[in-house]
Order: C-alpha cells, then sequence, then structure tokens
C-alpha cells in the first residue's frame, strides 16, 4: 500500500508513541490507550484498506472529502484523494471497468464529502460515466465536469509507460473544480 509501518511485537507496540496499531484480536488485548484497527476488520481491496488507515489516523481531520478524478479516453486514468492525500492512481481500459471502480470506491470510502471530477476531453464518455455513477448513487455524491484543458503533459515527452501521462491528467482534473452535473 506504499505506507510506511514499523513491525512490532505487542509489548513494544504498547510502549510506542505510534498513532495506529494494526493487530490480531488475540494481541489486541495488551494495548490500552491505543488506536486500534484488527487486521480482520481490513478490507481486502488494498484501496479501500488504505483509505480505513488513512481515516484512523487522521480522525478528528476537518477536510473530509474523498475525491476522485477521472481522465476519459482510450486509456481512462483514475486518481483517488482522500483527507488531502492521493491514496492510489490507476489506469484502466473500458468506461464500465472505470465505473465500477469508483462506485466500490465511493460505497466503501467513509466521507462526509464524496466528490467525482470527470474530464470534459471526450464528453461522450464523461457523460455516460457521469450518468451511470448518479444512477446508481443518487445524491450522495457531487459530480462535476471539468475543463481538460493543459491537464496532459506533451506527448513527446516520453513518460507513459504504465499511463502514467493518464494518471496524473486524473490527479489534475480531481484537483480542479468544474460545473455540477445535473443530469
Amino acid at each position: 500500500m506504499d505506507l510506511a509501518f514499523e513491525s512490532l511485537s505487542p509489548q513494544e507496540a504498547a510502549e510506542s508513541n505510534t498513532k495506529l496499531v494494526i493487530t490480531t484480536r488475540t494481541e489486541a488485548k495488551f494495548l490500552t490507550k491505543k488506536e486500534i484497527l484488527l487486521d480482520t476488520d481490513l478490507p481486502e481491496n488494498p484501496v479501500l484498506s488504505k483509505a480505513r488507515i488513512f481515516r484512523s489516523i487522521m480522525r478528528g481531520y476537518q477536510d473530509d472529502h474523498l475525491i476522485i478524478g477521472i481522465d476519459p479516453g482510450n486509456r481512462i486514468g483514475i486518481s483517488i484523494i482522500y483527507l488531502q492525500n492521493e491514496i492510489e492512481s490507476l489506469v484502466v481500459s473500458s468506461p464500465k471497468s472505470a465505473i465500477d471502480l469508483v462506485i466500490a470506491f465511493l460505497e466503501g470510502i467513509q466521507s462526509k464529502n464524496k466528490i467525482v471530477r470527470i474530464g470534459d476531453g471526450d464528453m461522450g464518455m464523461s457523460q455516460y460515466i457521469a450518468r451511470m455513477i448518479k444512477l446508481k448513487l443518487k445524491n450522495t455524491v457531487k459530480i462535476e465536469i471539468v475543463d481538460e484543458h493543459g491537464t496532459s503533459l506533451p506527448r513527446n515527452r516520453g513518460v507513459n509507460r504504465r499511463g502514467i501521462r493518464d494518471k496524473l491528467s486524473a490527479k489534475t482534473i480531481a484537483l480542479r473544480s468544474g460545473r455540477q452535473f445535473l443530469h
């Protein structure tokens, strides 16, 4: 999950000043006055687990936003920003895969403010993705269509191994405000 951690014995964890301990139910009884997550309570999906860990660490944090940026096209870039941290970026090859993943993230990550921002570079695909997400999640999510102008790196930069350009575009889209999708 690309998170820094220390592996400690239950006794060491009890004496440490760490914010969060992920442990088993058996070892949890040795830890008092600690923020504890049981390993069995973490979802199988690493993105959802990472979000749960962030939520535990940043309990009480005021900026409770989940923002998902989508760069539609032949390769669809997706960036998930939660509590002001990009917790994942990925590329998928079909609108259906993008919609299924985004819905799973929106349903699986706890947040008071859920926003999906979709680039307008392929308006047909943008509208389709927005409609499908809105159909499934109704008013629990705010959807915005974002002006994509200037979000892509130049093609001659040679940085598109594993869709890096699509991921960076999705992150830029996530960080821009757009116009509200109402349909």
